[in-house]
């Protein structure tokens, strides 16, 4: 008795990827024009659900921020595609699209370590904190804080 049965159908029918909705992908080549470059980096088209065209969101902020402004950008997106898109709904979710230009991010200066009166000056403004851990993590922020301005 043999169990084993042919599997090339499945790997066939599961290694298809999905078509990319045509709305989606006009929507996602002109978002960055449609709301900017700081709103499009926490935000991207990615699915159409019924008549609407899903936008995730890096945080509820956003999204919504977003759904405030849902009339204007469906507007300008309107422009740039060249047709009514359909109404937006903003939720939260995975904005890393990897087709996207990833620029590094800008390097920090670097911040010389605290001086032995910045130290001081840190534990004295943190001494009335009760919890001890929470103490130490508050005295190190003040601390870098104050070696930043100097």
């Amino acid at each position: 008795m043999n169990d084993l049965e042919p599997i090339g159908r499945e790997v066939s029918r599961l290694a298809r990827v999905p078509q990319v909705d045509p709305l989606v992908a006009a929507a996602r080549r002109v978002w960055p024009q449609a709301v900017g470059g700081e709103v499009a980096r926490n935000s991207l088209p990615v699915r159409r659900s019924g008549e609407a065209l899903v936008v995730f969101c890096a945080s509820a902020s956003w999204a919504s921020e977003l759904t405030l402004l849902e009339r204007t950008v469906r507007l300008r997106l309107g422009e740039l595609l060249g047709a009514e898109p359909p109404p937006l709904r903003f939720e939260v979710g995975n904005v890393d699209d990897p087709s996207r230009d990833r620029r590094p991010a800008p390097s920090r200066p670097s911040v010389p370590p605290p001086t032995e009166q910045q130290l001081a000056q840190a534990r004295e403004l943190a001494a009335g904190i009760a919890d001890p851990a929470l103490r130490a993590t508050v005295e190190r922020a003040i601390a870098a804080a104050l070696a930043r301005e100097s």
